[in-house]
């Protein structure tokens, strides 16, 4: 189900700037868009360090977390994607197994490509045999939209809805940020930001106090692995929200709900170093996704 407090997750464009080999960096932005659906994070945000290949880990995060049946539609075959083959499956809601229209049943919600207007519907690609014809607000042909199917029988049919409408965790977006971390903090509309570093005090000496905020709070943004003092000094200053953590361990149980916070051997600190390929501690990779 979708939370009700929106998780937001901050993560340089240095992230794999000294990993070597392409196959090595797709493998470690991999993990991060796997703990991102593991955890329910609703938007990763790509913040300027440098040197930064923000581009790249944008182009990995958003192929991996559109479906499956939707990537040879959505993405042409570029040299940045030659290694799609290591990332994990999200086995999220919007990625559905299920490739039989009449299997799909009335409620059930889609990711579709818009293939074609016809007499003022819309044929839509959402993965089945053939293509489903919506009404509503549509983007133009080759758009990607969510859609909830009406009827099966029939036809295949079903109407246009936004991402929000959909009451199930239905996948992140990444976003480019053009400012750093600090500003991003205080700028992004989040009335929490947690900070997670290896330097901080023991978590079970702020549990009470990140419990109440996060019980509070409505937007949340986590930054794992944080390590400069500057960004540190400015964000919780303007910003008395800001709870910085020890380790990156804690942002699983955070971003479960709140609910199972549990006393885990990290700590609080103000102030990013490079995202840990780590974070969240995803569970091994399933078998490889293929372009």
């Amino acid at each position: 189900m979708r939370r009700s407090v929106r998780l937001h997750l901050a993560v340089p464009s240095s992230l794999v700037s000294e990993v070597p080999h392409l196959r090595e960096k797709t493998g470690v932005i991999g993990q991060v868009g796997r703990a991102a659906a593991i955890f329910r994070v609703d938007g990763i945000h790509i913040y300027p360090d440098d040197p930064g290949e923000a581009q790249l880990i944008r182009l990995i995060l958003g192929y991996m977390e559109t479906p499956q049946y939707l990537r040879r539609r959505l993405y042409a075959r570029r040299p940045e994607l030659r290694y799609v083959g290591v990332l994990p499956p999200l086995r999220t809601p919007h990625h559905p197994l299920e490739g039989r229209a009449d299997r799909l049943r009335a409620g059930e919600f889609r990711e579709g490509v818009v293939l074609a207007e016809e007499d003022g519907e819309f044929l839509v690609d959402v993965g089945v045999e053939g293509p489903l014809r919506a009404t509503g607000r549509a983007p133009s042909a080759g758009g990607r939209a969510t859609v909830e199917v009406t009827a099966v029988q029939p036809e295949l049919r079903g109407r246009f809805v936004r991402r929000g409408d959909v009451d199930l965790y239905w996948g992140y977006e990444a976003h480019i940020s053009r400012q750093g971390l600090g500003e991003l903090a205080l700028s992004g509309g989040f009335d929490l930001t947690i900070a997670t570093s290896r330097q901080g005090q023991p978590f079970p000496r702020v549990e009470g106090r990140l419990r109440e905020r996060w019980a509070e709070a409505r937007s949340i943004l986590v930054a794992p692995q944080v390590a400069d003092p500057l960004v540190d000094e400015q964000v919780a200053a303007e910003q008395p929200a800001l709870l910085p953590l020890e380790e990156a361990d804690v942002v699983g149980a955070m971003a479960r709900g709140g609910d199972d916070l549990e006393a885990m051997p990290t700590g609080l600190h103000d102030v990013p170093q490079r995202f840990n390929d780590h974070v969240a501690r995803p569970p091994p990779d399933d078998p490889a996704v293929e372009l």
